[in-house]
């Protein structure tokens, strides 16, 4: 069997197993126990995978305490931050707490911050940091990333809360684009409680700096989220409030626009759906006239294709399944590469559009090209579109591709969060 073969039957890459191989790559818990499934080797590999990770837990904890015995000698090994730093629970309404880790432990080598000496350039170095994490997390996605947003959203609000008052709206404009963030990297991992508690602490850091374009812009990210519990009256009345809150640019109204499009569509309203993601093109079109998008832009993604793609899951939603698949195919014969969780979500909607018109074998060969990118990315959203196709597909027993499609699926999903 070459790695290649393996590779498929555990929805990695052939470049992962080889250097899981050489011993080059550590590759990550539900890896081993997909492999483990797969080679039937009864819990071993991954008994194996849990001792590494307490010996590589033990092995990091020692050299932080021996760099700490080496400076300071005797000390403590570190600092819990004050209560409520990290929430331990959402309030009653939103249901169990969130899959939020644990409050950060503060160092001895990371003393909190005297506020004469909080360096105003930290916030645009936490501007920087966030840019290379959001592009890290649309090529690789949600798993690794949001365990390092919320450790490091603590140490922006320790600075922030010791910082002097001039510097203080800058860091809680930062600190509301990190909340954010952690909300879409939460939403991601299909932590839905952990998703709102991150995007209502975003929308309050927002109006706490006097920030109204982010402030909008976490109210669209809210129409959002009610967009994927299938609220289509909840998820139009917050895209109108977002694209109302204040003045945005052009490519921001065009995320709200697109927002309302998906909740009229979900109403079975065509003619405003359809209204608005025709708008939406055009605001798109003139942020490109420019020689550069406004400064003050903050949905940068929003590009054509990503329209494109949200008007393939509006016809689909409105029951035009062929036009969908049209316009769906089209944008995916030049999509970005660097958007691979938003690929793995569009090719979830051809699949279904595929299905929808009795397309039955390229509904399954397209399934399973978006189940492999979503295993890959850990894209929940995706893998809960997979999950409406594979209900739809089920006792469809006379393709192959069909019958491929809903074992690997089933094998996939035994190991994700829907």
């Amino acid at each position: 069997m070459t790695q290649a073969d393996v590779a498929g039957r555990v929805y990695s890459t052939r470049s992962t197993i080889a250097g899981v191989e050489r011993g080059q790559q550590v590759a990550d818990r539900i890896f081993w126990q997909r492999c483990d499934q797969f080679l039937d080797a009864g819990g071993a590999l991954l008994a194996g995978y849990d001792a590494y990770v307490r010996l590589k837990q033990r092995f990091d904890r020692e050299r932080v305490e021996a760099r700490q015995l080496a400076r300071w000698g005797e000390t403590d090994v570190g600092i819990q931050p004050a209560a409520g730093d990290l929430p331990a629970a959402l309030p009653a309404s939103t249901g169990n707490a969130p899959d939020i880790p644990g409050p950060v432990t503060v160092s001895a080598l990371d003393p909190i911050p005297d506020p004469a000496g909080v360096d105003p350039a930290l916030a645009l170095h936490w501007s920087e940091l966030l840019r290379l994490l959001a592009a890290s997390h649309n090529v690789f996605g949600s798993r690794q990333v949001y365990g390092a947003v919320c450790r490091e959203l603590a140490i922006v609000r320790r600075y922030r809360r010791e910082a002097p008052d001039d510097l203080t709206p800058r860091l809680l404009a930062v600190e509301a684009r990190w909340a954010e963030f952690a909300s879409w990297t939460a939403d991601n991992l299909a932590d839905v409680n952990a998703a709102a508690h991150w995007l209502d602490h975003a929308l309050t850091l927002a109006h706490r700096a006097g920030d109204k374009r982010m402030a909008a812009y976490v109210v669209m990210r809210q129409a959002q989220q009610a967009v994927d519990r299938l609220d289509g009256t909840q998820a139009t009345g917050l895209a109108e409030t977002a694209e109302t809150l204040v003045p945005l640019t052009d490519r921001d109204r065009a995320l709200c626009l697109i927002r309302q499009a998906q909740g009229h569509a979900l109403r079975n309203e065509r003619l405003r759906s359809l209204s608005a993601i025709k708008t939406a093109h055009q605001l798109v079109s003139r942020s490109m006239g420019n020689t550069a998008d406004d400064p003050d832009t903050i949905g940068r993604h929003c590009t054509h294709a990503y329209l494109r793609a949200h008007e393939g899951y509006c016809l689909l939603q409105l029951g035009h399944a062929a036009a969908a698949t049209e316009t769906l195919e089209t944008v995916l014969t030049d999509w970005p590469g660097d958007y691979r969780q938003d690929e793995a979500l569009t090719r979830s909607w051809l699949a279904r559009s595929y299905a929808a018109t009795n397309r039955l074998a390229e509904a399954g060969a397209e399934g399973s090209r978006a189940l492999r990118l979503a295993a890959a990315t850990s894209a929940a959203r995706a893998m809960t579109s997979l999950n409406q196709l594979h209900g739809r597909l089920a006792g469809v027993t006379g393709s192959t591709e069909v019958v491929d499609f809903r074992n690997a699926f089933s094998l996939v999903a035994s190991t994700t969060r829907l």
